[in-house]
């Protein structure tokens, strides 16, 4: 913590003094300018002025990938691309082996492109412009993946064929989802990056938490395809499932209209549902049960949005 003390100047203003180090670190001068945001009664942020002249940081990170479980080196990869790692290198006298699967994971991540590889070695270069990206139209594919699961899912009890659809959309809505939590995550960290996407604190963490209930609704569905073709009532399931995917489509409506009447509706609905699903066999009622939790936690964000 840095104390100043307040010096009068003028009738109507008083001054303080800004560090030597904050002030070298973003190569401010006399005359520049900075910016005051009031983020609550007691708080004001100063911001230096942006400069187009200045590069974003360059971040680099070596990931070693000897004596590791690929589902290691895939966690360490996710975690390099969320934390905004221009540049990852895997490196590692096992590489050789590995070359296949580290490259499928890689193609995992939006416009994370391999730059270089050796035998001992792969350099994988960040090649997004956050300028051509929308968060919101990201958001929105996300869920329209997730509602083409849904309707594939139900479609698979009397089709076991159309089960490979749906896997192929989870790997997509993965795809929004680390890239969704990669610019949430920047944006929360970096004010810049907050007012490129125009982004309150407030709505990051909408988006956050919507993003992740999304994504574990799309695993739920990938999952449901495994048992569907399998169980015998099937009428049953198509009935539970069917109201299963109106609460998600009346959930998302509700949070792109904030429609606060229509998400409270979905919420009083969810014991019904539940003890509906309960008279399912078992793999196939807890599925249900977590989808329609996941749904409910999207009408709470909705109600609790102020």
């Amino acid at each position: 913590m840095i104390i100043r003390r307040l010096v009068k100047a003028g009738q109507a203003s008083h001054t303080i003094s800004l560090p030597k180090e904050w002030l070298d670190k973003h190569k401010l001068k006399k005359g520049d300018l900075v910016y005051l945001h009031e983020r609550s009664d007691k708080e004001l942020i100063i911001t230096p002025e942006s400069k187009p002249e200045e590069a974003a940081p360059q971040k680099e990170i070596t990931i070693m990938v000897d004596n590791k479980e690929m589902s290691t080196i895939g966690r360490e990869i996710t975690s390099a691309y969320i934390n905004n790692y221009n540049t990852i290198i895997l490196t590692g006298d096992s590489m050789t082996d590995k070359t296949k699967d580290i490259r499928k994971m890689l193609h995992d991540f939006v416009a994370l492109e391999v730059a270089d590889q050796t035998a001992k070695s792969i350099i994988a270069k960040d090649l997004l412009n956050l300028k051509e990206i929308s968060v919101d139209k990201t958001l929105r594919r996300m869920d329209m993946l997730v509602r083409s699961m849904i309707q594939d899912s139900v479609a698979t009890i009397d089709d076991a064929n159309l089960a490979q659809s749906v896997v192929v959309r989870d790997y997509e809505v993965n795809r929004a989802y680390f890239l969704l939590l990669r610019l949430l995550k920047s944006a929360f960290t970096n004010k810049q990056v907050a007012e490129l996407f125009e982004l309150s604190p407030e709505k990051v963490l909408s988006y956050y938490y919507l993003t992740i209930n999304l994504e574990n609704f799309a695993d739920c569905a990938k999952q449901l395809v495994e048992y569907l073709a399998k169980e015998k009532k099937k009428d049953k399931m198509k009935s539970v499932f069917g109201r299963v995917e109106k609460s998600y489509l009346d959930v998302m409506k509700a949070y792109f209209t904030k429609d606060r009447k229509l998400a409270d509706g979905v919420a009083l609905d969810r014991e019904n549902l539940i003890k509906e699903a309960g008279e399912l066999p078992a793999g196939v009622a807890e599925l249900f049960r977590t989808m329609i939790t996941l749904t409910n936690n999207v009408a709470r964000l909705v109600m609790d949005e102020q």
